[in-house]
């Protein structure tokens, strides 16, 4: 991989935190919240993130989704 290759491959990846970073605060924002509140009361977002997910799903909300596996993972015949 050649040095500009590898230069916009770390400038895309820089892009799509930035991308999270914003939805982030918007969904926040949304939650009557700040990125700001959340780590002066939890210290770090992974807090955050275990706090809420101890919670359980909110009320009309189904259960956290479980990882999809590749037909054939179960039995140990995925490609």
């Amino acid at each position: 991989m050649s040095p500009l290759q590898r230069r916009l491959t770390k400038l895309e990846q820089y892009r799509q935190s930035d991308d999270v970073e914003w939805e982030l605060d918007r969904l926040l924002e949304k939650a009557g919240t700040s990125r700001a509140a959340v780590m002066a009361e939890f210290g770090s977002l992974w807090a955050y993130r275990d706090w809420l997910e101890a919670q359980g799903p909110g009320p009309g909300l189904p259960a956290k989704p479980r990882p999809c596996m590749p037909a054939g993972a179960a039995s140990g015949t995925a490609a």
